[in-house]
């Protein structure tokens, strides 16, 4: 796994090969890791395991937060 808990990271914009489910509002965004999952095997789903997983908390910019499980494939650090 790459990213640690406490660790900045930004979220691609778009992934050809990345999982459609990441949502539009966080893409492009700086978010700080909150918890790493590790790898995630889902044999029903997918043949392979998925990347590493993890939470992310990302502030609005009002005072609220928002949290997104994301995948490692949709995360660079940030600068």
């Amino acid at each position: 796994m790459s990213f640690e808990p406490g660790q900045r990271v930004v979220v691609l914009t778009d992934h050809p090969g990345g999982n459609p489910r990441t949502p539009g509002y966080v893409r492009g965004r700086t978010g700080t890791v909150l918890q790493s999952h590790g790898v995630v095997a889902n044999p029903l789903d997918h043949r392979e395991p998925y990347p590493a997983l993890y939470t992310l908390l990302f502030a609005l910019g009002t005072g609220d937060e928002v949290t997104a499980d994301l995948h490692e494939e949709w995360l660079r650090a940030a600068p």
